[in-house]
């Protein structure tokens, strides 16, 4: 397969028409910036770093991609693509070779079309990418594949679009080839119109692989899964899901309504229902939801049951344990076979530091139980209910904190005859 030498990635325009403080090529299309989507796709396809030039807010695309890119600057910004250009090729040290040369706003250009720009160039002066519609208009995108010393000599003109040069070169009968693709390839995110436009045709394609791998969407176009999203065969997505970051889904999952991951973990056979997940691990078999939220840091066993309106955070709960009810868990390590009660709470702060609870195997917490942490709860513990537990509890103990009941019989009639004396 031949490959270039390197590309310059045009990325210094202000994009005024986007109406934001955001670099244009920095805006999210399905997890990625919409210059990362342009980057994956000429990477494998060059042999050096590519160069990205940068203007309007480059900050904040150099803190994104960091060392994978060589960095230049355009000095008159706003100026044109040639400007851009110029400053791109000052970065570029062969004398030999072949330099693609792409807007960074082109975001559904292929791999396979970049690879045919490439593979024109060879043995000629540059290739162009011309882009075409079923009713036939065409478009004629910015990305090109020069001759590096082609380039230079071209740069010596003055010029105000890139195309221009392409026109020079034929005049002096120097061969520049077309490469033709869909017109979708070559369209340019300019607005938020079309940001939503290619976001759309991206996902819809990020779904259509899914199926394609053997996943069943009850409606693809509610469901929002982003780019590097991994999810198994058989597994069910219901309408109204949404899925960013590295987020995993094992094999035969049920993931239902409601449901949002960012970099979460989910094992096999899975029912997962109304759930918010952020940086957290699901065991296999776990049942979770309705209304649940495992904050950063939280790891499901395996068969766990979570939910209803329970949140956990920067925790771990040992298989098998029920967490069932209006139940909030923090900072702390939970067992396998535990029970907790309905309202059970883990007192975890204390107003300047968070401290960590332990509850052991095979333990049942009554409900209204709260652990006021630090403490330890030793195996086969029982709480009663309603109790607010302050001490560490030894294996195989009941723990009763709370005030004994005093029953006042004739107490009612008392009262009530007092309160009609007083009217």
């Amino acid at each position: 397969m031949a490959k270039a030498t390197t590309a310059i990635l045009l990325a210094a325009g202000e994009g005024k028409r986007m109406v934001s403080k955001k670099q244009k090529v920095m805006h999210n299309l399905c997890g990625r910036p919409m210059l990362g989507w342009v980057m994956r796709s000429v990477q494998q396809h060059i042999t050096e770093r590519p160069i990205v030039v940068l203007g309007f807010d480059g900050e904040s695309v150099k803190d994104y991609f960091g060392k994978d890119c060589t960095y230049a600057y355009q000095q008159n910004v706003p100026g044109n693509r040639v400007d851009a250009l110029r400053a791109g090729m000052s970065a570029v040290n062969a004398d030999t070779g072949y330099v693609l040369v792409m807007a960074g706003n082109m975001p559904l250009i292929t791999d396979r079309t970049v690879a045919a720009l490439v593979e024109a160039a060879k043995g000629f002066s540059a290739s162009r990418l011309i882009c075409f519609s079923d009713d036939e208009d065409t478009l004629i995108s910015p990305a090109y594949c020069f001759e590096i010393s082609v380039l230079r000599e071209c740069l010596k003109m003055d010029a105000s679009d890139i195309e221009s040069y392409v026109s020079c070169l034929r005049k002096k009968n120097m061969a520049v080839v077309d490469v033709y693709a869909p017109y979708i390839e070559g369209m340019e995110i300019a607005d938020r119109e079309d940001l939503w436009c290619c976001n759309a045709i991206l996902r819809r394609e990020i779904n259509a692989s899914l199926m394609r791998k053997g996943v069943t969407f009850i409606d693809p176009e509610s469901a929002y899964i982003d780019a590097d999203v991994r999810i198994g065969m058989d597994t069910v997505i219901y309408p109204d899901v949404y899925m960013s970051g590295r987020t995993v889904i094992g094999e035969g999952c049920r993931i239902y309504n409601g449901c949002r991951f960012d970099n979460t973990v989910v094992g096999d056979n899975c029912d997962m229902q109304a759930v918010v997940a952020i940086d957290a691990v699901v065991d296999d078999g776990a049942r979770v939801g309705p209304y649940v939220r495992l904050r950063p840091n939280t790891h499901i066993g395996k068969n766990c049951k979570i939910g209803n309106f329970v949140e956990i955070k920067n925790s771990t709960i040992g298989e098998k344990t029920s967490v069932a009810h209006l139940t909030y868990v923090g900072d702390s390590d939970v067992g396998s076979h535990v029970n907790m009660g309905c309202g059970t709470v883990f007192v975890n702060y204390d107003g300047f530091e968070k401290h960590r609870c332990k509850v052991g195997d095979n333990v049942f917490l009554g409900c209204q139980t709260a652990l006021v942490a630090p403490v330890t709860v030793g195996d086969d513990v029982y709480t009663a209910a309603g109790s607010v537990i302050t001490e560490d509890i030894p294996a195989g103990t009941l723990a009763i904190a709370r005030t004994r009941q005093e029953n006042k019989e004739g107490w009612v009639a008392k009262y009530r005859a007092i309160k009609k004396k007083e009217k």
